[in-house]
């Protein structure tokens, strides 16, 4: 089974994408990017759900970490934002993320998402 790790601030977001993710995937939640790049020093995920707007470090910061190191290096990253600026997007992509779905999603766009990614990998 597949293992995503999603990251966000909110705890409503966390649970929500839980119940779409749970019956497909094995989920992983933390809800600050220091949490993620704590969990992904012992564990490495298949793919990273990851909210840009959080304290103390955003989205972006966290990829650039996971970019810098070759453990987290390769591993798929999909944004997950209520952010509505193409800017946002476009940055998102520009570091290396290989998906991006705005907030609030239809739980079928979240798993489409996924699974593209690991379409593209095959």
């Amino acid at each position: 089974m597949k293992h995503v790790l999603f990251v966000d601030d909110v705890s409503t977001n966390l649970k929500c994408v839980a119940l779409i993710l749970k019956n497909k995937y094995r989920v992983t939640m933390v809800k600050s990017g220091r949490e993620a790049l704590e969990c992904m020093k012992t564990v490495v995920p298949d793919l990273v759900l990851l909210d840009i707007h959080m304290q103390e470090m955003d989205g972006y910061e966290v990829m650039k970490h996971m970019k810098d190191n070759p453990r987290t290096a390769d591993i798929p990253v999909i944004l997950v934002t209520a952010d509505a600026e193409e800017d946002s997007e476009r940055r998102g992509i520009a570091l290396g993320a290989v998906g991006f779905v705005r907030k609030p999603f239809e739980p079928q766009t979240l798993l489409d998402e996924i699974e593209a990614v690991w379409k593209t990998e095959e």
